[in-house]
């Protein structure tokens, strides 16, 4: 298979491998009946305009329907070249012949790669790093690269970032940049826009256009490979407020820094909110008098540095109900404690603060890692991470059963724990 290429980011011819974005191109081409031409390569005829009738991607094949018929003498294999608008991005490539079907229906073989057509069909908006936009980017799950750095550009067709940090998901190792790590066409499933104007967090999907080098710094471009209707109406609408911005209709600056995460976003909680109304009875006094239960019969592992934060929030799970708390000053003692408890039952729930990794100018990502495998050696137990502030990092691979929270409980904290206590029922 041929790598794609790294070079200018003016050059046209990068080429997209990835099968995700592949059938995704086509899946969006067959389903929307989009009309797109098809030449016969290295000839002057007209092109035929066609449509897809079926995918068959077992066969690496296509049925296309074409408005008029193609000549009684083309041979199999002629190779024809193509141009489509799938989403946001025009593509063109080649597809070989491979026989007729039926009346105006032909099949040829899947392309084995794409060409992004046209590099930037939309207007870019640049952003300055005290707007404090970031971007977030997964090439794929563990093991895999996350990397994430502040917004340089961005328009309806894709975005550039600076690239501050690369590091390895499985371990939260860092990277160094390098332009090396951006082949052309690499695909990002998972792109995380955080903090644009009126638009909070913009999750999309996208391929890497080109990388260079800026001085010592490495600016990675990346194409969206398509926006769902309801994405691409937040982009449009943070794009227009920042075309207002830049025209002077409004006010010139944007103040303040990254919005903290929502508590909706499940992992951060927000501040507490006024008390809950008593429970009146039927379902949901069953619910609460099984909230109690668990709470007074799980055992709930602190593994936190002893002094006045751990005896704080020691004593607000006692209040909470939490009886049975097992409190360590650090994961070794946790291991031992776990190892020596006679009914050999490890705990339901370990809330851990991330400063007992020590580690130090390490990446948080690394410390996350560091913690998940010590509790994962005792059993698949529910990890609440403990932290003042969330490095956007973290959330790059979040592990299903990890969470992160401030130490300080809250009524939104709260039912975070009782959530993962439940899930061990």
């Amino acid at each position: 298979m041929a790598k794609p290429k790294i070079g200018k980011p003016d050059d046209l011819d990068t080429r997209i491998e990835d099968p995700a974005i592949l059938r995704e191109a086509f899946q969006t081409l067959f389903e929307s009946e989009t009309e797109f031409p098809i030449k016969v390569e290295g000839t002057h005829t007209l092109p035929y305009f066609s449509t897809i009738r079926s995918l068959h991607w077992d066969q690496k094949s296509m049925i296309l329907k074409l408005v008029r018929p193609l000549p009684h003498e083309l041979m199999v294999g002629a190779v024809f070249h193509f141009l489509c608008a799938s989403g946001e991005q025009r593509y063109e490539g080649f597809i070989k012949f491979l026989g007729r079907e039926g009346y105006l229906q032909y099949r040829f073989q899947m392309p084995a790669y794409l060409t992004l057509s046209d590099r930037r069909a939309h207007k870019r908006y640049p952003f300055r790093p005290r707007e404090s936009a970031y971007v977030i980017l997964q090439d794929q799950g563990i093991p895999g690269l996350g990397v994430a750095g502040p917004l340089v550009n961005i328009g309806m067709g894709g975005l550039a970032l600076r690239v501050d940090r690369v590091l390895k998901l499985d371990t939260g190792y860092r990277v160094p940049p390098s332009t090396a790590l951006f082949d052309r066409g690499k695909g990002f499933p998972r792109i995380r826009i955080q903090d644009l104007p009126r638009v909070h967090l913009l999750e999309v999907r996208g391929i890497a256009t080109h990388a260079t080098e800026r001085g010592a710094e490495v600016i990675l471009g990346v194409n969206f490979s398509s926006l769902q209707d309801e994405e691409e109406a937040q982009l449009r609408s943070a794009l227009d407020l920042r075309d207002r911005l830049q025209k002077g209709s409004m006010p010139s600056r944007i103040e303040g820094g990254a919005v903290p995460l929502r508590a909706d976003d499940g992992r951060i909680p927000a501040q507490a909110q006024p008390a809950a109304p008593a429970v009146q009875g039927g379902d949901d006094m069953e619910a609460e008098l099984l909230k109690r239960l668990r709470r007074r019969t799980s055992t709930v592992a602190l593994v936190m540095p002893d002094g006045p934060a751990r005896q704080g929030l020691e004593t607000a799970l006692r209040v909470a109900g939490f009886h049975r708390l097992l409190v360590v000053d650090t994961l070794v003692q946790l291991a031992v404690e776990a190892e020596d408890d006679p009914r050999d039952r490890p705990p339901s729930l370990c809330l851990v603060d991330i400063d007992v990794t020590q580690s130090g100018d390490a990446e948080p990502l690394e410390a996350v890692r560091s913690i998940e495998k010590a509790v994962a050696a005792l059993g698949p137990i529910p990890t609440v991470i403990l932290c003042d502030a969330v490095d956007p990092t973290l959330l790059l691979s979040q592990a299903e059963n990890t969470r992160f929270l401030f130490p300080e409980l809250t009524l939104e904290s709260m039912d975070a724990l009782d959530e993962l206590l439940e899930g061990q029922d």
